[in-house]
């Protein structure tokens, strides 16, 4: 059936004029809607998605009676109030965050704006639990508003603007639960933050994938259903019911909780949240993070979650060599060095927080400026000493080293010996150990064997490589495959450096006609035992000393439909936009 706004009402209950665009009638959607829609995650407890798409939306809500989170909810009634005739712009929130006493990083609530006769208004019809606002809020800064659930306050500073909430006391007759996460405790409450940007509902596509994928999600580890009622809120957290009546005494809120068993939740989610599901709910509490409080490791640049990303289990408190070459290690076989966002029609991006949210949260690779930022951000954050430095690479078609500092690698300094480490060369040519910063000295490793030589305050690095073997014979003479066994791979200078220097060439790499990058898509991950590679649509496999100082080589050109579940299988990628493969 086709979007119907006649629906929308009848679900919502509203049978007031719909043609009065005034404050009045903005108020009532308002109420009605959160009032009837419960704010919930319970899809993702019963196996199935939570979708953005409007349709879905509108079917989800309207048509089944459900609910959803701010992305579904406030999306829907941002386009009730625009087919209404409400002059409306869709905003993004930073929820803040009690644990860590801190905004979100990410954009993960979604607003609506509203102007009626030149003033502007703020609605949310899905933020849930006691800090959900009942009526709009007039954009002016520092006026008091007071409401039925407490006092809200919006504040800007330059540009941005903040909502907190003033809430009263609590009387919680069932003591076991006086101490429980679940309650609130502050009375001067910071909701979120959110500037004047016009957003659209794909700004939110990639959150809202990672909220109900990603193991460090409070909702995969939450389910929950909240809903307004005329004197307060009900909420199902896990397998706890709780229930606000507002202002029940003098400024005092009161707050019952029980504890449900499993075959109560059925109908309690019907009596109480109008909520019929269509597969079977396990309800979950296991982080007892309460109703959109985010932990920490969701949306700051968490280290635990980087070690998690790697894989890495063992000690996080010896700067030593040791775990140097482990972290490395770790890095190098779970994180490819690829430019796939290139030929995906997206940037590629140098913020370290983007570069967290592409490497750790989407489980993606990136090449230098990326891998071995976030890099140098680890180590850093570990207690190593840390340098980031800039390096010059050889081009073998030019013989010579690029005019452009092009490459970002990371010095560690420990006990007085200064070490090189690089996890985003890619290919054959990636160290798979720090190198010690000694000149002429010839540094073994499994790649081969790499040497550094210092010439008037210049570095260079070169790379000895053994015989190949190449059992596909049509790929005897390929580009992809490197002739010479005497590398010289690229040179550096010890001058400290910062990202930012590296901000005109990391434009310059991703658009560039001239650029390499622009030219050839690539993603390469190192092994236990070699390395594989993807540039255009031939996949490579080199095994390192296969025999005796010789490398096998194993060459496949693969069709478009396959490369799709290679970078799935090999490379551990899921693209969300379609990859145009280019060599």
């Amino acid at each position: 059936g086709t979007m119907d706004i006649t629906a929308y009402f009848e679900r919502i209950g509203y049978k007031n004029p719909v043609n009065k665009l005034d404050l009045d009638t903005l108020t009532e959607v308002l109420q009605h809607q959160m009032r009837t829609v419960p704010f919930e995650n319970l899809n993702m407890h019963c196996g199935e998605a939570m979708n953005l798409d409007l349709e879905a939306t509108f079917d989800h809500i309207v048509r089944k009676k459900r609910g959803g989170w701010c992305l579904q909810a406030n999306h829907l009634l941002y386009w009730a109030l625009t087919k209404m005739g409400f002059e409306t712009t869709m905003l993004g929130g930073y929820v803040y965050i009690l644990p860590v006493n801190k905004y979100s990083r990410e954009m993960i609530h979604l607003v609506v704006q509203v102007t009626i006769s030149d003033r502007n208004y703020i609605v949310d019809a899905a933020f849930g639990g006691s800090c959900q606002i009942w009526e709009p809020l007039e954009l002016v800064s520092g006026k008091d508003q007071p409401q039925v659930p407490g006092i809200f306050r919006l504040t800007e500073e330059n540009g941005t603007w903040y909502l907190d909430q003033i809430r009263r006391e609590q009387c919680v007759p069932n003591q076991e639960f006086a101490n429980s996460d679940l309650l609130e405790k502050s009375e001067y409450r910071k909701v979120y933050s959110f500037t004047l940007e016009p957003r659209t509902i794909e700004d939110f596509e990639s959150m809202n994938t990672y909220l109900q994928t990603s193991s460090t999600s409070v909702f995969i580890h939450t389910s929950f259903c909240a809903l307004q009622t005329p004197e307060g809120v009900c909420c199902l957290i896990g397998s706890t019911f709780a229930s606000r009546k507002f202002s029940y005494k003098d400024n005092v809120d009161l707050v019952e909780f029980k504890n449900v068993n499993e075959e109560e939740i059925e109908e309690i989610l019907k009596a109480v949240f109008g909520v019929s599901l269509e597969r079977k709910l396990v309800p979950k509490n296991d982080l007892s993070a309460g109703i959109l409080v985010f932990l920490a490791a969701i949306l700051t640049m968490d280290i635990d979650a980087y070690f998690e990303r790697i894989g890495y289990q063992n000690s996080r408190n010896k700067p030593d060599l040791q775990t140097l070459t482990e972290i490395l290690q770790h890095q190098i076989r779970t994180v490819p060095f690829e430019n796939l966002n290139i030929h995906c029609g997206e940037p590629m991006e140098l913020g370290l927080e983007s570069i967290f949210d592409q490497i750790v949260r989407k489980k993606r690779g990136g090449w230098c400026l990326q891998v071995n930022h976030l890099l140098y951000w680890a180590l850093t954050k570990m207690g190593f000493e840390t340098t980031i430095l800039g390096g010059y690479v050889f081009n073998t078609l030019a013989n010579k080293y690029s005019t452009g500092m092009i490459h970002l690698l990371v010095q560690v300094t420990i006990s007085d010996k200064n070490y090189i480490v690089d996890a985003g060369f890619g290919r054959s040519y990636q160290m798979w150990e720090p190198l010690e910063l000694v000149s002429g000295k010839d540094q073994p490793q499994v790649p081969g064997i790499f040497r550094l030589t210092e010439e008037n305050g210049t570095w260079y690095l070169d790379q000895i490589r053994r015989e190949q073997c190449i059992p596909n014979q049509e790929f005897a003479n390929s580009d992809l495959l490197e002739k010479s066994e005497y590398r010289k791979v690229y040179s550096f200078t010890l001058e400290p450096r910062t990202i930012e220097d590296f901000e005109s060439m990391n434009t310059y790499l991703q658009t560039s006609p001239a650029s390499v990058f622009t030219s050839k898509s690539f993603c390469s991950l190192q092994t236990p035992v070699g390395v594989h590679c993807l540039v255009g649509s031939t996949l490579t496999y080199r095994r390192f000393s296969y025999k005796d100082n010789i490398d096998l080589v194993e060459f496949k050109s693969l069709k478009e439909e396959e490369i799709e579940d290679v970078l799935k299988t090999i490379f551990g990628v899921s693209l969300e936009k379609k990859l145009v493969p280019k060599h």
